[in-house]
């Protein structure tokens, strides 16, 4: 069976060292009922030296949301790879939703993923398009996000890559009306040929593919299941321990 993952992106939802430590430990001793399923947190820059000594020796991994297209120098408020990797982190979330609302381009979002590559950590590569249009020139945009980000990406890398596909259209929806396993399994596969493409075949073969956008405990064991994914990126859920339990108890299925 395929190695199945799950990320909880917090964003900003929780921000105090103590909830954070509590929601840890908590995860870290429910963990141990997953087996075989990898549990992925990205906490704020502030909670990662905090969460460090917590989830150390432990199941779960320890992420980072957002990374510098610079790997130092005069880049104020910027956090690098490196700082990143010296915190405990292990993998980076790289072009993400919000990020990109914000202004990041698909030029700096290269960037940035060249820097998380070449620091050592695993990049969590997450495009997506803004509509969903009849005319299917979505997947135009999602072409296009993959050949910016992975020209001349270094195939001996692609045991550290993992792409979070994450429509922004589907997000903040309940269950019913966000994605459907028949239109999951359709741009899975999509992205797929889109990689093999860029990568080749045998390099392309073991990037896992996640899924981001309205993920819950009523929705996720189905689109594990009939998506094709190999896991996915959860947001708002992830930051409520009982919920993020319920999803990892629904991928475990």
């Amino acid at each position: 069976m395929k190695k199945r993952f799950v990320i909880g992106n917090w964003k900003m939802y929780i921000a105090s060292p103590s909830e954070a430590k509590k929601f840890a430990l908590t995860l870290t001793r429910r963990a141990r009922l997953f087996r075989g399923l990898e549990v992925w947190v990205a906490p704020p820059f502030t909670l990662l030296s905090l969460l460090q000594p917590t989830l150390k020796n432990t199941s779960v991994r320890l992420g980072a949301q957002t990374v510098s297209a610079h790997k130092a120098g005069a880049h104020t408020g910027d956090v690098s790879a490196t700082m990143l990797k010296q915190t405990g982190a292990s993998f980076v979330l790289v072009g993400h939703s919000d990020r990109r609302a914000l202004g990041e381009t698909d030029a700096l979002i290269h960037e940035e993923l060249l820097q998380t590559i070449q620091a050592g950590l695993t990049a969590v590569l997450c495009i997506g398009e803004r509509e969903h249009d009849h005319n299917g020139s979505y997947f135009e945009v999602i072409s296009s996000q993959l050949s910016s980000a992975l020209s001349d990406f270094p195939r001996s890398a692609t045991r550290k890559l993992m792409i979070a596909y994450e429509p922004v259209w589907a997000i903040g929806k309940t269950a019913q009306d966000a994605m459907n396993p028949g239109e999951l399994q359709e741009m899975q596969i999509f992205i797929r040929k889109i990689l093999v493409d860029i990568l080749g075949r045998e390099s392309a073969r073991g990037v896992p593919v996640l899924y981001g956008g309205s993920i819950e405990p009523q929705n996720a064991h189905l689109l594990m299941q009939e998506g094709g994914v190999s896991g996915f990126l959860v947001g708002h859920a992830s930051a409520e321990i009982e919920s993020f339990i319920e999803i990892l108890s629904a991928c475990k299925k």
